[in-house]
């Protein structure tokens, strides 16, 4: 059977005159190849037909499937009854990605091997948010500037796919798409929520249509005590964006963000407390025996003496204008930042202060044509930013800023230009080519006992790749690409903790092959690759220094190859679907072989930070009449290596966690989750060092015990 679904805001005459999108499934958070199975063929009409500003899922889907790589589709009701606080969440159930809590709004995700253990400011990805980029200047991220609540759908572009937004990076591009007023299902929603740890967290908004525009406002507000001592949060986030139709091929949207986003980090513990003791923040450091009296307590109390913590606020404006001429479509705009953050650590790295302004524009053209008798569909896209960052670093005198230890003024600028061509050679048959050039410039102007340094970056990256329909619903790619990724101000100044060091750019070529497709109780999504990559960026530890600081030196050669599948198994699907129901059992499979090559210290051994083997499944049963439920299971057979000497090694584990949702009402729903049923122990993330046996550094993060949840939304 099928029926029609009107958004509430289309008048009558636009849902009779829309366009009609008939859905044989829909797409979950696997690989774009996977789908969720559903009982019924559904047919969507909304009021956002038309929009230049803000396509439907249907058309992400159509586009996203026209790349010959590997691409992960995450819609929001995939995560929405489930406690995500941060995109790394989001994302668990998507091949190649790995992601792990290092304290609470805080998440690392690795990409095929990307910042396999940057700090807090993350590297290797490009993050965008409706295709305008987040990731600062600098070339980090801060995954805090991101509210899962305000995200629609996320694209997932792994590796050099993400040439689409000019990305080249090893880790690749995610675009997290946000509702507009087109495209809420109903003008106003509000969400309640709370559970284990003191946890509350709440938002509400309001979409709407009026004449020539539409509008979306959002705000969420979320406390919690956290997992560990001292580990609060308190946190407040806004988004807005407003459309306004110009002209029947002309169409602006500006996009508004505020945020405060503040917690408390309970530090890193030895494996044996991390293990035994996992609600404990970091304890004082010992040192010796050096004098007669035995070990001695050195000059550092520890996170909860010092109130370490990372408070970061942002207000951001950015702008995206679409015009669709008869020949081509043209696409651009700009972006203004201001952050602020201060954050508490050791007293080795003090207190970290920032106040930085970032400004930057786009522009895109595409356009179709014909070589020949061949069509050819092309890109051609530019992106410049540049920032400007008052760094400085107080010592940490018992949470107070003490004695100013260090100030410089950081600068940041890119340049990038691409281009990318597919070509039909045959019905079934398209060849992508394409090219990116970047120049990155890194500047810290030291003002206060700290080293100068400039560093400048630019490399030319081709890529070629060929995407073969084998039918309808199934297709095979091969691609080819060059990678790079310069440094971050992080990297090189370790945070502001160390003096300035010059690092190369990373530079990979990398070899991808894979399938992705749909069969009748069968969907897949599964990719092979193998990157060659030089001047690794890799994270160590600073050797003696109380309380760890991280810092990033070049690797020389270094191997990243993997395999990546997602398998969706539709069970019993005919029988099921007459009956109202659907049964899934889902299926993630990732290999992270990722190692040195012919090091002159380390040999082969394994990089650490990721480990080899992630196994994720989930088993959902959905029923037509408005209730599902659903168990998963997250296993690590083996943890990651701590250090690249291989001397220590983190035990594997088995998550086992279940939700559950059903409609009260039509504009009632009451969800739920457990985390951790069975309260396993286990390192949720590690703080990489070159030598962990000979350093003894306290880098294990305990992951988070057993924890309820559940809520209510209300949408009218």
């Amino acid at each position: 059977m099928s029926f029609i679904v009107c958004g509430k805001t289309a008048a009558v005459a636009l849902c009779a005159t829309a366009s009609i999108a008939i859905l044989t499934g829909v797409v979950s958070a696997q690989g774009v190849g996977q789908r969720k199975a559903v009982g019924i063929e559904e047919i969507v009409v909304t009021a956002n037909a038309g929009s230049l500003t803000a396509v439907t899922v249907s058309q992400a889907r159509d586009r996203l499937e026209r790349v010959p790589g590997g691409i992960g589709f995450v819609e929001a009701d995939v995560f929405a009854d489930d406690f995500a606080q941060s995109i790394g969440d989001a994302l668990q159930f998507t091949p190649g990605v790995f992601a792990d809590t290092s304290a609470q709004r805080e998440t690392r995700i690795s990409i095929r091997g990307s910042g396999l253990n940057s700090s807090f400011e993350r590297r290797g990805l490009t993050v965008l948010r409706d295709g305008v980029p987040i990731t600062r200047a600098s070339g980090s991220t801060e995954f805090q500037e991101v509210d899962p609540l305000s995200v629609r759908y996320i694209e997932v572009f792994k590796g050099a796919n993400g040439l689409r937004y000019g990305a080249a990076s090893l880790g690749g591009a995610v675009n997290l798409v946000t509702p507009t007023g087109r495209t809420v299902e109903s003008p106003f929603s509000a969400r309640i929520e709370g559970g284990s740890f003191s946890t509350l967290r709440a938002n509400a908004s309001y979409g709407g249509t009026f004449e020539g525009g539409d509008v979306y406002v959002g705000v969420t507000g979320l406390r919690s005590n956290g997992f560990r001592e001292h580990s609060d949060v308190r946190s407040v986030y806004g988004f807005s964006n407003l459309g306004l139709k110009l002209s029947e091929t002309v169409e602006t949207r500006f996009y508004l963000t505020a945020l405060s986003d503040n917690f408390e980090l309970a530090g890193s513990l030895s494996l044996e407390d991390a293990l035994e003791n996992r609600e404990q923040a970091a304890r004082p450091v010992t040192a010796g025996p050096f004098f007669p009296g035995g070990p001695v307590t050195v000059l550092d109390p520890g996170p909860v003496a010092d109130d370490w913590d990372r408070n970061l606020d942002v207000v951001r404006i950015a702008n995206r204008t679409v015009a669709a001429l008869e020949a081509v479509t043209l696409e651009g705009g700009f972006w203004y930042a201001r952050r602020n953050l201060d954050h508490a650590i050791t007293r080795f790295a003090g207190i970290i202060v920032q106040e930085e302004d970032e400004v930057g524009l786009y522009g895109r053209v595409t356009g179709d044509m014909t070589v020949g008798s061949l069509p050819v569909d092309w890109t051609i896209g530019f992106e410049a930013n540049e920032s400007t960052n008052e760094a400085q670093r107080f010592a940490n005198d018992s949470g107070a800023r003490g004695e100013l230890r260090t100030e410089s003024d950081q600068d940041a600028s890119n340049i990038l230009a691409y281009a990318q061509a597919e070509l039909g050679l045959t019905d079934s048959l398209t060849a992508v080519t394409g090219l990116q050039w970047l120049r990155a410039v890194r500047d810290n102007d030291a003002i206060l006992n700290d080293v100068s340094g400039r560093v400048v970056s630019r490399q030319l990256n081709p890529r070629f790749g060929l995407l073969y329909d084998l039918n309808d619903s199934a297709q095979i790619f091969a691609n080819v690409n060059r990678g790079f990724e310069p440094a971050t101000l992080s990297d090189l100044t370790a945070g502001g903790a160390l003096d300035f060091t010059p690092l190369d750019a990373q530079q990979a070529w990398t070899v991808e092959i894979g399938t992705r497709g749909q069969a009748d109780f069968i969907a897949w999504d599964v990719s092979l690759y193998r990157s060659w990559v030089d001047n690794e960026l890799l994270d160590f530890g600073a050797p003696g220094s109380f309380g760890f600081v991280s810092f990033t030196d070049n690797a020389d050669n270094t191997i990243h190859q993997g395999v990546e599948v997602g398998i969706d198994l539709f069970i019993a699907d005919k029988t099921l679907s007459e009956a109202g129901y659907s049964l899934v059992w889902r299926n993630i499979y990732t290999l992270n072989d990722f190692r040195f090559e012919d090091d002159p210290t380390f040999a082969d051994n394994t990089l650490a930070g990721v480990p080899r083997h992630v196994y994720i499944s989930e088993l959902k049963l959905d029923a037509d009449d408005g209730w599902y439920v659903s168990a998963n299971l997250r296993w690590i057979p083996d943890g990651p290596y701590v250090d690249f000497a291989n001397t220590t090694q983190v035990p594997g584990y088995e998550l086992v966690g279940f939700t559950a949702g059903v409609d009260l009402t039509d504009t009632l729903r009451l969800f739920g989750s457990v985390e951790n049923i069975f309260d396993t122990d286990f390192i949720s993330n590690v703080t990489t060092n070159a030598n962990q046996e000979l350093e003894n550094g306290r880098v294990f993060t305990p992951g988070q015990g057993r924890a309820f949840f559940a809520g209510i939304t209300a949408s009218f």
